[in-house]
């Protein structure tokens, strides 16, 4: 079990929840931010301590786009590809984005220092096209800005291998 961001521990956690009904995607956002993401060797005992059968645990876990079953890359790149985005030209962008790291829209590199997730609607559609790098909106982004935006995506990962 990787280490806690915050110090609580998972058995911690889950006393809390304990037999608790409808709380399991609390639980999950609980975990996420304690861990960076759910730990896949977690089901069990959320399965355990919410009186749950595991697949029911893992298939609500992995039908959720926002949860994490891997560590988190260190440049994480978040795009919009909802109505207005993707009628402003995100899918391009996020082509761009793609091609240049060498990576697919939900998929980090290899050394997981960048990884693209792909979101429905991030409810700025004023700012469309927008994406997050690492948690900041990015909006009314263009080609000319994709290729500063991989530029400073590249020196963020630099900096976080430091």
């Amino acid at each position: 079990m990787p280490e806690s961001r915050t110090g609580e521990g998972l058995e911690s956690l889950l006393r809390e929840f304990q037999g608790r009904k409808g709380v399991l995607l609390e639980v999950f956002h609980r975990i996420q931010d304690a861990y960076g993401y759910v730990p896949p060797e977690t089901i069990e005992p959320i399965a355990k301590a919410l009186h749950m059968h595991s697949p029911t645990v893992y298939g609500t876990l992995t039908f959720y786009t926002e949860f994490r079953t891997a560590p988190p890359p260190d440049v994480q790149i978040n795009m919009c590809l909802g109505p207005t985005c993707h009628e402003r030209g995100a899918e391009v962008i996020k082509q761009i984005l793609e091609h240049h790291l060498d990576i697919a829209s939900n998929g980090s590199s290899p050394d997981n220092a960048y990884g693209i997730h792909v979101v429905q609607c991030a409810g700025h559609c004023h700012m469309a096209p927008l994406l997050y790098l690492n948690g900041e909106v990015r909006g009314r982004v263009d080609v000319g800005d994709t290729r500063r935006l991989i530029e400073e995506a590249r020196r963020q990962a630099e900096t976080a291998n430091q």
